[in-house]
């Protein structure tokens, strides 16, 4: 949040100062994967503890795009909708591997309830971003290297869990419980800062379309006690503009 309110109004301010050319009205879908970093917390099974995890993310926008009087910088804002899903594993390969191959290996003794829990996070996103245009502006194409701030407020965060029947079977109030659990420690804002390059063209009169690439990104935690951050490792945006002059 403390983030959000400058980035804000520094958008305010350039727009109604610097004189623009040609503005556009861009929607766009973005999917994209990060690594998660789990905690030490007693919500973690115990063999995935300070382990990484794999997520996919993926985010619509509408957004203003004004470019400035020397056609060079452009700066953004909007306002979308982004969905992040991960999830924890009790049992990973290595418990497959042994299973079936090192039949003499102890067995996993690790009591935790839960063999599976898999998060979705909704959250309102306000987009604002800002790029330099690297290519000569050009009737059919531009080229341009930009940073994005990206702020998602959570709406809803749902936890499908899934109990190891070995140690427990699971009652629907356990159930109930578990989601309730997990669920409640999903971070209220999430912030992400992201370099990316945009392929910008023309396709007809005032019709375009766009791209967007980037293969690192970093965000805050998604939740109070199950993660210590996030870090995006490709993302692929993509969309469809209108000229307004």
């Amino acid at each position: 949040m403390k983030l959000l309110l400058p980035a804000i109004l520094v958008f305010i301010f350039t727009a109604t100062n610097a004189q623009v050319n040609q503005p556009k009205i861009q929607a766009s879908a973005l999917p994209g994967l990060f690594f998660e970093q789990l905690s030490a917390d007693s919500l973690v099974p115990p063999g995935r503890r300070n382990k990484t995890r794999l997520g996919d993310v993926t985010s619509y926008a509408l957004q203003v795009a004004i470019p400035l009087k020397n056609k060079r910088f452009t700066v953004k804002a909007g306002a979308g909708f982004s969905q992040r899903h991960y999830s924890l594993n009790k049992y990973g390969i290595d418990d497959i591997f042994i299973a079936f191959f090192l039949f003499d290996s102890p067995a996993r003794t690790d009591s935790f309830n839960l063999s599976y829990v898999r998060f979705t996070n909704n959250y309102f996103q306000v987009p604002v971003s800002a790029s330099y245009t690297l290519t000569r502006p050009v009737k059919n194409f531009q080229l341009s290297l930009g940073l994005n701030l990206r702020s998602d407020f959570l709406m809803k965060s749902n936890a499908a869990v899934i109990f190891d029947s070995t140690y427990k079977i699971p009652s629907s109030h356990d159930i109930t419980m578990a989601k309730s659990t997990y669920a409640r420690n999903a971070t209220k804002y999430v912030v992400t800062i992201q370099p990316y390059m945009e392929g910008l063209f023309n396709v007809y009169k005032k019709l375009g379309l766009f791209f967007q690439f980037s293969l690192l990104s970093a965000s805050t935690k998604l939740d109070t006690r199950l993660t210590t951050s996030t870090t995006g490792i490709f993302d692929f945006s993509f969309g469809a503009f209108y000229n307004l002059k």
